[in-house]
């Protein structure tokens, strides 16, 4: 949609630059949001070409859109409407506003790849190790340099029980969590061991597991 946006303000800048008013039949109909409108047109030429094009600018205006259509003059085959022209500012903003979205999103989604990457690395250093790795979600609560994580599981007897792991910020760095957190809420990695059926939720120095030390090194090389 930015991308299309983007194409049809050039193609209204260039129009701008020298530019007649045509006859042509316009349809076409609006979508008001809030203080936002999207606008979708549709010209026909008297040739009989049909020009289809997506407006975005703020409006909010409840009635209908009086327009005209206007050509180029140095290219016919440039058509647009007098409202596109008039309000290519806000089209121009509306359009990057729409790119950076896009960019937070890819970049969001990337960062969540290379920290499950890093999870799924430590993971396999863990295993063999007698103890089994699992991802445990949980409540976050942060408290000045403490973080509690909140989560349930099942006991030796079978009995879904609560459980709380406290964390200090500077001493262990907390939880290693996996994803993002919304809400408090979010996952982290943990172990079970043989004997033990409730998860031990390691935090990101590796300090809550019987580790040695060239266990700890080789974890936090993958986490690295």
């Amino acid at each position: 949609m930015a991308v299309r946006n983007y194409l049809g303000l050039i193609d209204d800048y260039r129009i701008s630059r020298n530019p007649v008013v045509v006859d042509y039949k316009v349809e076409g109909k609006c979508r008001a949001k809030r203080m936002v409108d999207n606008c979708s047109v549709k010209i026909t030429t008297d040739t009989g070409k049909v020009i289809e094009r997506n407006y975005t600018f703020l409006g909010g205006k409840k009635g209908n859109y009086e327009v005209v259509t206007v050509a180029s003059a140095d290219d016919p085959s440039l058509v647009t409407i007098d409202l596109a022209i008039d309000n290519m500012k806000t089209q121009f903003l509306g359009t990057i506003f729409l790119i950076l979205i896009f960019i937070l999103v890819i970049w969001m989604s990337l960062g969540c790849f290379l920290r499950t990457h890093k999870m799924l690395k430590v993971i396999d250093e863990i295993n063999g190790k007698k103890l089994t790795p699992v991802i445990v979600p949980i409540k976050l609560i942060t408290y000045g340099k403490t973080m509690t994580a909140l989560y349930r599981a099942n006991n030796a007897q079978g009995v879904n029980a609560k459980y709380a792991a406290n964390f200090n910020k500077e001493s262990d760095g907390g939880p290693i969590i996996i994803g993002d957190i919304i809400r408090s809420k979010c996952n982290v990695l943990a172990v079970i061991g043989q004997n033990n059926s409730v998860p031990i939720i390691l935090d990101e120095n590796f300090t809550r597991c019987d580790f040695t030390d060239s266990e700890i090194q080789a974890l936090i090389e993958v986490l690295s």
